[in-house]
């Protein structure tokens, strides 16, 4: 597998699962992960378990479904290829998206380097996303887009800004790529690389995931570390089991 396409645009793809069977029910557990979740917030409202983790965060570690899609043998491969062995997840997140749902900003992945060392938004070494769609992710169902080498210096850009911005610079609105993706197809990018997702528009509710990877041996920070969900948590539904740690050896 070429690497050409990551080394230039900063992602590779779109790939394809090679199992595609549990698909439908990781989107499902999503469903009901994202209601709990639903309905959390209406309790914080009302000034009830503000302090409950979200329940969308690392279920990696306790959801079978979710953590199957890890060992695909595409999967594997195409990471393997593209970026070597020796990688762990450190955080997986999911986003459902259907009418109402606003844009999430620009922004990139690159949480923390090694540790409490500074960002290096261009070492290309270290930090890849993984982003799975679980159902079709279209041009108007909150489609993804990404400035198509972002993970490099650009001249006239700047990147010395908050991870979050409302819009990009001039210099690099020819780079803005559109990433529509079919259920079951994943990518891989730098975690540097500045992505978002579009307001829903129309069509059906849409699921993807996304994976943050690291290279074993990255020291993760403390406030990273720990898995949101805790610990020795009563059950919610049948399927959950908390785990105390987030972190899974990858390949």
């Amino acid at each position: 597998m070429s690497t050409d396409q990551l080394q230039r645009d900063g992602l590779a793809g779109p790939f394809e699962l090679a199992d595609q069977s549990g698909l439908d029910a990781a989107r499902e557990a999503v469903f009901e992960l994202k209601a709990l979740r639903r309905q959390q917030l209406l309790a914080q409202k009302a000034g009830m378990n503000s302090d409950q983790p979200n329940p969308l965060i690392d279920r990696h570690m306790d959801v079978g479904v979710i953590r199957a899609l890890f060992f695909d043998e595409n999967l594997q491969a195409a990471v393997a290829a593209l970026v070597g062995r020796d990688l762990f997840v450190w955080r997986t997140n999911f986003f459902v998206k259907s009418d109402g749902t606003g844009q999430n900003k620009w922004h990139h992945d690159r949480h923390f380097e090694s540790g409490c060392a500074p960002l290096s938004l261009f070492d290309t070494s270290n930090h890849f996303t993984l982003t799975v769609a679980l159902t079709d992710v279209g041009m108007d169902e909150g489609r993804i887009e990404y400035v198509k080498g972002s993970h490099q210096l650009i001249d006239g850009f700047d990147r010395d800004i908050p991870r979050h911005i409302n819009e990009v610079p001039e210099v690099v609105q020819d780079r803005v790529t559109p990433l529509p993706l079919k259920r079951g197809q994943f990518v891989l990018f730098h975690s540097s690389l500045l992505h978002r997702s579009l307001a829903f528009g129309r069509g059906n509710r849409r699921v993807s995931m996304a994976a943050r990877l690291a290279k074993t041996g990255t020291q993760i920070p403390q406030y990273g570390a720990a898995n949101p969900a805790g610990g020795a948590q009563a059950r919610a539904e049948p399927f959950v089991y908390y785990r105390e740690s987030g972190i899974m050896p990858f390949n």
